[in-house]
């Protein structure tokens, strides 16, 4: 339970401060132009990494807090985000209260403990307030469509932080559902001719969300793999609902694409497989050089590293590096990528080739971090990886 005088709202300075001493960490960064945030969260989950994932854009910065794949925390520099501003939204603060307390809100202090001072807020619905306060954060947070993301991998967060009990696919489900921009959408579900089935045990783990009605009907649409636009065709909400509600499931992990899909694939453009190509060869130098530093460090265990770097990556992303050799000075095979790829009849080559090496960067980022954290070796592949990335 949260005590008035010690834990409240962590101050927007905070977030600020986080974006200025992540460069010294082992992270990731990126642009919103390429993802969504509800996809980012997804990757995460998957993996159930524990990382720290800000978001910057819009003139504010959100902090997302994940501790081995569940959202723990969030806090932002948006001031309609701020502990009051959510109560008064929420009917927990009335316009008068919240006058008030602003009023007396004089010098830096924290606004929830002036709050139960005041007898506006009781000190045991304070954990709840603060829980309120975070959730909203994550939700208008997957709404971004532009800015830039920055994921920090680490094993602890500052000691300010306090662990909340949030629900994690509720949340996701929930944002995805407030949002309306057909832009995110599509980036988020891709091609209409993708195929997707129920994921295994998702019966079990839709009771346990209590999902929606309108979440129970799509999902009950896909008893059989069926297509996206199978799945909007059939529903009786509106196209743009049941595509919505796709996206959500699909992120949730109740629904998967569908194994073994016949799905019609037309092969890239020509200068589109060379964009490609470049771009695998462009993380393939990164590799070779990640492979070279560590090898320097540990000769012919290198083999068992690279072993542990594939061990990181997901049960989606693994057939596609079927047929490589990965102790290769680490390097992808371009041509069998993408022959894995169109074998698989993804449907956006080009966001495939992305994710897969993306995802393999961070299993050598993982494994570094792991076998040399803290050491000058680790600041040298910290310093390729931002590069590869730049």
């Amino acid at each position: 339970m949260l005590r008035c005088a010690q834990h409240d709202d962590v101050a927007p300075t905070l977030a600020r401060d986080k974006l200025t001493t992540m460069s010294d960490e082992l992270s990731i960064q990126g642009t919103l132009a390429e993802t969504t945030v509800p996809d980012l969260f997804r990757s995460l989950i998957r993996s159930s990494e524990t990382a720290i994932v800000s978001l910057e854009g819009l003139g504010r910065t959100d902090v997302i807090y994940v501790n081995e794949g569940k959202i723990t925390y969030a806090s932002s520099t948006d001031p309609d985000m701020a502990l009051g501003e959510v109560l008064l939204r929420s009917g927990d603060l009335n316009l008068q209260q919240y006058n008030q307390a602003m009023e007396h809100l004089v010098t830096p202090r924290r606004f929830g403990g002036l709050l139960c001072e005041l007898g506006y807020l009781k000190p045991d619905d304070l954990s709840r307030a603060v829980e309120r306060q975070a959730s909203a954060i994550v939700l208008n947070a997957m709404r971004y469509r532009a800015g830039n993301y920055t994921i920090e991998f680490t094993s602890t967060f500052p000691d300010e932080i306090v662990t909340l009990p949030l629900s994690t696919e509720r949340l996701i489900l929930d944002g995805i559902a407030r949002i309306d921009f057909w832009s995110l959408i599509t980036r988020g579900l891709g091609r209409l001719e993708r195929l997707l089935a129920q994921a295994p045990g998702s019966d079990a783990r839709g009771y346990a969300l209590e999902l929606n009605e309108e979440e129970n009907h799509i999902f009950s649409l896909l008893s059989e793999p069926a297509t996206v636009q199978d799945v909007v065709s059939r529903s009786y909400l509106s196209n743009f609902v049941s595509a919505k509600t796709l996206w959500g499931l699909l992120t949730v992990n109740l629904l998967q694409d569908a194994e073994g899909a016949e799905v019609v694939q037309t092969r890239a453009a020509e200068e589109t497989e060379y964009e490609m190509a470049a771009m695998v060869e462009r993380y393939n130098t990164a590799f070779q050089k990640i492979f070279a530093l560590v090898f320097q460090k540990i000769g012919d265990h290198i083999y068992d590293f690279v072993d542990r770097v594939v061990l990181h990556l997901s049960p989606e992303t693994l057939p596609y590096l079927s047929g490589m050799n990965m102790v290769n000075e680490g390097r992808v095979d371009f041509d069998q990528l993408l022959n894995n790829i169109i074998s698989s009849g993804s449907e956006n080559q080009g966001l495939v080739v992305h994710s897969v090496l993306h995802e393999l960067l961070y299993g050598w980022i993982l494994e570094v971090k792991s076998e040399f954290g803290g050491t000058s070796l680790e600041k040298d592949i910290i310093a390729l990886v931002n590069k590869v990335r730049k």
